[in-house]
């Protein structure tokens, strides 16, 4: 009885190991993007340096009120994009610890089912033994009243 209790769990674990391993690609896939969008930000910050650079230069050379406006726009732009790409790796990051909060969870029920499973794989062995053990016992004591019976 506990060898099909502990079989019908089989599904189950599989199920909860699917989980888990999507849960884990999930999380594989939202760390890429991570990856992905802090190098986007660090090259925004890069090209923001070397146009402010340019900017300190055309402006220790002179320049008219329309090229200063021009640069001052583009560095508003530039400063807009690190700011919205500054939200988009925090979105990615808020979701990556929900992830892994999920994964953890789904995990752990994963192992609980193993454990259970394991547990009732013991039961059933135990109870074979104790069967085993009781039909050996009778078949010696039938074996030992053959004897006596034999001596007699």
């Amino acid at each position: 009885m506990s060898k099909i209790r502990a079989q019908r769990m089989s599904p189950l674990i599989h199920l909860a190991k699917k989980s888990v391993n999507e849960a884990l690609s999930y999380i594989g896939n939202l760390q890429q993007s991570i990856n992905s969008e802090n190098q986007k930000q660090q090259s925004l910050m890069s090209y923001q340096g070397e146009y402010l650079q340019q900017f300190q230069a055309a402006g220790s050379a002179g320049m008219s009120g329309n090229k200063l406006q021009q640069f001052e726009s583009f560095i508003l732009q530039i400063d807009t994009a690190l700011t919205r790409q500054q939200h988009q790796v925090q979105q990615f990051e808020q979701q990556l610890q929900q992830a892994q909060n999920i994964y953890l969870q789904l995990n752990q029920r994963l192992k609980s089912y193993e454990k259970l499973q394991q547990k009732l794989h013991q039961r059933a062995d135990a109870q074979e033994n104790r069967q085993l053990q009781s039909f050996l016992d009778e078949m010696g004591a039938q074996l030992h009243r053959l004897q006596q019976d034999a001596q007699q």
